[in-house]
């Protein structure tokens, strides 16, 4: 069932990139939705810079509307699940989450 949804979720990311832009929190949420599934069935590797980039995209959102995007905080508790499973220390995912926040500037 699971392998099913991938390319369900394939096509509305890719609907939402063409009709809201890559940089559209919509798009991050779909974006993201599909690295929760491949946390799902254990691909931990291209889970990793699908959520990262979801996240820049809310910490973006939330810099240029000087309001915290709604589901900026579930992200970030997301990608810190994330790391913890691929086998980091609690100190590791500490400084990724850390480095993450440091460069939200950069988003």
């Amino acid at each position: 069932m699971l392998t099913e949804a991938e390319p369900l979720m394939r096509r509305a990311l890719a609907i939402s990139e063409r009709s809201l832009g890559a940089d559209h929190p919509n798009f991050a949420i779909r974006l993201a939705n599909l690295a929760l599934l491949f946390q799902a069935t254990n691909r931990l590797t291209e889970a990793e810079p699908l959520m990262r980039r979801a996240l820049g995209i809310l910490f973006r959102f939330s810099a240029e509307n000087g309001r915290e995007h709604p589901h900026l905080q579930a992200g970030v508790a997301n990608y810190a699940r994330l790391l913890d499973q691929t086998g980091l220390t609690e100190q590791q995912v500490a400084s990724r989450l850390d480095e993450l926040a440091l460069n939200r500037q950069n988003f």
